[in-house]
């Protein structure tokens, strides 16, 4: 049964981690000097990968208890959260990464849309120096479902987190890029893990 309280924080989160194929710009650039495309693409639908929302017409203003049982499991889904936007962070950031780790934390869209976007940034020869801040809270917790779902909500900040040349380190933003904006990441259990599935921005709600 889905339940709403207080929001499920673990303190600050932070600057740790972050990714996703839509995260800098709505514009794209062609050639090899370019901008990432996919970073600046909205989300995909992928097989496998449909979003999970808390429920049908709710608002995003809920959020998830923080204590008891739920609270526990919250914490859980915030630490999986936060370990795939590290692991993203990390990939995006080198220019030989394949990847794998991020098959461990994530399936569907948002695996997906990942990868799609750290081939599209070896294919520029770019990388992505500094690191983003987020900010999540969990909005849904649904553990009677099979298998159980999560949705979380997080105001992501990207504007210290930069698109670089992968030799030389010179910064290569698109021309225009935003800055900071509301996501929405919907996860499913697998055994014993949570995995990030689904990946919503949300570029006119401002946070």
């Amino acid at each position: 049964m889905r339940r709403r309280a207080n929001a499920v924080r673990p303190g600050v989160i932070g600057v740790g981690g972050v990714a996703l194929s839509m995260l800098l710009t709505a514009c794209s650039s062609g050639g090899a000097t370019g901008s990432a495309d996919r970073l600046g693409t909205p989300g995909a639908s992928v097989p496998g990968g449909s979003a999970i929302t808390p429920s049908s017409g709710s608002s995003a203003t809920g959020a998830a208890p923080t204590d008891g049982a739920e609270g526990a499991f919250g914490r859980i889904v915030l630490r999986s959260y936060q370990a795939w936007w590290d692991a993203q962070t990390d990939a995006f950031g080198r220019s030989d990464s394949d990847g794998s780790q991020l098959r461990e934390l994530s399936s569907g869209q948002a695996l997906s849309e990942t990868l799609a976007t750290l081939d599209e940034l070896h294919r520029t020869k770019l990388v992505m120096t500094g690191a983003p801040r987020n900010s999540p809270v969990v909005r849904a917790l649904d553990l009677k479902a099979d298998p159980p779902t999560a949705v979380v909500e997080d105001c992501l900040d990207v504007s210290a987190w930069h698109q670089a040349d992968s030799v030389s380190k010179t910064v290569k933003d698109p021309a225009q890029r935003y800055s900071r904006y509301v996501v929405t990441v919907g996860l499913r259990k697998a055994d014993s893990r949570w995995l990030i599935v689904s990946y919503q921005r949300e570029v006119g709600r401002t946070c």
